[in-house]
């Protein structure tokens, strides 16, 4: 199956290079290495020199007439092809300045969502992303709407959209082997039916003089995450009910750069996520009842470059959950008892611009669990080399 998509992919690549002639949409790539070590106690990458499978992203991108554009990119990660984001917007043309995105894509909640990793001033993705997003973030199929509020020397924009809902079953999705697979997870499994979601922004931009910027941004999703059987009798021929389980995100995001000239920049930005969501818990008669919970998570880093060419940060994070564990009481952001917290630091070296960058991250994690279990802090050291092919742009702000 990779065989054929690989062949597809460079079928497709080569149709648009021969139409560049009348279409000419702009074609760059972006590749990523990454050698890393591990001071976690037990883990295969204890004490060694680590290397990734390198990651590479293919963009083609481009107007397709006055009024629209579209992307199509494909991403090679962890050996394999697939599609992160293809999608078609149209920019300008229609009534109060509507615009309409369709596609998929990464969806705007929060800012760092809608930015891919390699353009992340950090290394390490947030922690309340990988529990509540999935390790690729919050990506989808579907569209929205965008509109610019007439707010005078402000710019808002209201963004509204309807999605497929694929992202939630990804950032649930974990790999079992048959023989591992016991009755509470078969019982947990996701199965969401075809339920859209949806997810709305409210953002400000505000110009704070020559040299500083401000956004802030408030960020909403709702929608069915699972349908269940709930179990609430003992007996042994009893039917259960179908129970739609619903979830709710709410967010705030700030972001603040201050750029004097073209060699030195500070950004300082923040972005929380609020859980609100209904989960089936099991009494000591082990039946199923229905519980609301409330949790969240954050993340805060500042940024400072010097020189044009050389950059220092760090960031701090925490959220409910345990990285990269097993799933608890169905979903990792299912879980309302255990936390995990980290600090994150870095040094970046662009030669030139942004087409290399050298980013040297060390992460440091830590585990809170409810029950009092014991774990050590995992410390992570990363090297991360990046480079750019072509004109892919940068973000904007």
């Amino acid at each position: 199956m990779r065989t054929v998509l690989s062949l597809a992919f460079l079928l497709i690549l080569n149709s648009i290079t021969i139409a560049q002639t009348t279409v000419n949409p702009d074609i760059s790539a972006v590749g990523e290495f990454n050698m890393f070590t591990s001071f976690a106690e037990g883990s295969p990458e204890y004490g060694k020199l680590n290397f990734d499978i390198p990651n590479a992203e293919i963009y083609v991108e481009g107007y397709l007439n006055p009024y629209a554009r579209a992307t199509f990119n494909i991403a090679f990660h962890e050996g394999e092809f697939h599609g992160e984001e293809i999608f078609a917007e149209i920019v300008r043309g229609l009534p109060l300045d509507i615009q309409i995105k369709a596609g998929k894509y990464l969806l705007g909640f929060g800012k760092i969502n809608t930015i891919h990793p390699h353009a992340w001033a950090f290394v390490y993705r947030p922690l309340f992303q990988q529990i509540y997003f999935g390790d690729e973030g919050f990506n989808d199929i579907g569209f929205d709407l965008s509109f610019i509020l007439p707010t005078g020397d402000i710019y808002t924009t209201l963004d509204l959209g309807i999605f497929k809902g694929d992202a939630l079953t990804m950032s649930h999705k974990h790999e079992h082997s048959e023989e591992h697979m016991d009755d509470e997870e078969n019982h947990y499994e996701v199965n969401r039916g075809n339920s859209p979601i949806f997810i709305g922004r409210l953002s400000s931009f505000f110009s704070l003089g020559d040299f500083s910027n401000l956004e802030v941004g408030l960020s909403s999703s709702y929608g069915i995450y699972n349908k269940l059987d709930f179990y609430s009798s003992t007996d042994s021929i009893a039917v259960p009910d179908n129970k739609a389980l619903n979830y709710f995100y709410g967010g705030i995001d700030f972001k603040f750069k201050y750029r004097p000239d073209s060699y030195t920049a500070f950004v300082l930005q923040t972005e929380a996520l609020w859980n609100r969501r209904n989960v089936l818990r099991k009494n000591e008669l082990d039946l199923d009842f229905e519980k609301n919970i409330n949790t969240f998570g954050a993340f805060v880093y500042f940024d400072y470059r010097f020189n044009r060419i050389f950059s220092i940060g760090a960031k701090y994070d925490f959220t409910y959950g345990i990285i990269e564990d097993e799933p608890k009481f169905n979903t990792l952001s299912n879980d309302d008892q255990n936390k995990t917290s980290g600090i994150e630091g870095w040094f970046g070296y662009y030669p030139i611009e942004e087409t290399l960058a050298f980013r040297l991250g060390v992460q440091h994690l830590m585990f809170s669990y409810a029950d009092a279990t014991e774990r050590d802090d995992e410390t992570k050291i990363n090297l991360q080399l990046i480079f750019s092919l072509g004109p892919h742009k940068a973000h904007p702000f």
